[in-house]
């Protein structure tokens, strides 16, 4: 009888600490979701040349970590030193033909000056010979000649005129503004952009992967080299259940742990939930048949941000882990 009892007595703990398990790990799902599809990721810039030539000088190596501003490699910059001296001539000879071309406009203001002068002298000298030929004191043929003479003066002033007006055309506007000085300026400034290209520098802090780059490789602008994974804005993409994400809020601590350290515990926070599955944004999202009766659960990624601080544990791309969700920190 006491041995029954004793049976049944265990039976029920057994089956009450079971239900207290089961019980107690509904709980902790629900209000701390947890995924194992989960991977680690960075920003990857891909580092191209903006010109096209031979490759001079490597300054890195593959793996190797650099700072912001620190030189990767040089192309040979003998094409655009000469680009440049050449653009620099011609800016030179510009700048000549347009003094050139504004002495010629204030010669031809000058010759405006001049001409007006004179029709106006002409014009009063005619006035008072038409005068005196009224008044029978000088020849009718006086009276001619001061006549043509006034025709001449205004030709004269209107030849300069015209001669001003094309003088100010060639030139255009004057100094910094004329078209010609700005284009040669502006052929200047491109050749020392292009110059300045040669030397390719990392545009952030981080690390150099797939590097393979020799020197006296010929690259052409904008082709992909080599990579550089950036040291800032680090995160974990976590695939979770639709069922999941009842809970889950932007801003939510998050406790992730790295397979490659088991050990160790990062901290996060939830920054974004995916406005739609994974599987909605592949190439080929899948299609349903019509009548198709299996359901399966989607997941959708969420993105979670971890400090990237001890130098211990370094952070790689594309390592899997496992995050788990503090849903009540932010209800």
């Amino acid at each position: 009888m006491f041995k029954k009892l004793m049976k049944f007595i265990t039976i029920t703990i057994a089956l009450l600490a079971l239900l207290v398990g089961g019980y107690w790990y509904y709980q902790h799902q629900k209000f701390y979701p947890s995924t194992d599809d989960a991977y680690v990721q960075a920003n990857i810039i891909n580092i191209a040349p903006q010109v096209s030539g031979k490759v001079e000088k490597i300054f890195v190596q593959n793996n190797q970590h650099v700072d912001k501003g620190a030189p990767l490699f040089n192309i040979d910059p003998s094409a655009f030193q000469a680009a440049l001296n050449k653009a620099q001539a011609n800016l030179s000879n510009t700048i000549q033909q347009v003094k050139a071309l504004q002495a010629s406009v204030a010669a031809a203001k000058a010759m405006v000056a001049q001409r007006q002068a004179e029709l106006t002298n002409t014009a009063k000298q005619t006035e008072r010979i038409l005068t005196l030929v009224k008044q029978k004191l000088y020849a009718a043929a006086q009276g001619d000649t001061a006549i043509q003479n006034l025709k001449v003066a205004k030709a004269n002033l209107h030849a300069a005129n015209s001669q001003l007006k094309e003088a100010q055309q060639k030139l255009g506007a004057s100094g910094d503004a004329n078209a010609q000085i700005r284009e040669a300026k502006a052929a200047v400034a491109q050749a020392e952009i292009n110059l300045s290209y040669t030397k390719i520098v990392a545009p952030t802090s981080g690390r150099i992967a797939q590097f393979t780059l020799r020197n006296g490789s010929n690259v052409s602008a904008f082709q992909q080299l080599f990579s550089l994974v950036a040291d800032q804005d680090w995160w974990v993409s976590a695939n979770f259940k639709e069922t999941d994400l009842e809970r889950i809020r932007p801003g939510q601590k998050v406790k992730v742990v790295i397979d490659m350290y088991p050990n160790h515990v990062f901290k996060g926070r939830v920054t974004s939930i995916s406005p739609g599955s994974g599987e909605s944004f592949a190439l080929l999202p899948p299609e349903n048949a019509s009548g198709n009766w299996v359901k399966v659960t989607q997941r959708f990624p969420v993105r979670i941000a971890i400090p990237r601080t001890s130098k211990k544990y370094p952070l790689r791309i594309g390592s899997s882990c496992t995050v788990t969700v503090d849903t009540r920190s932010i209800p």
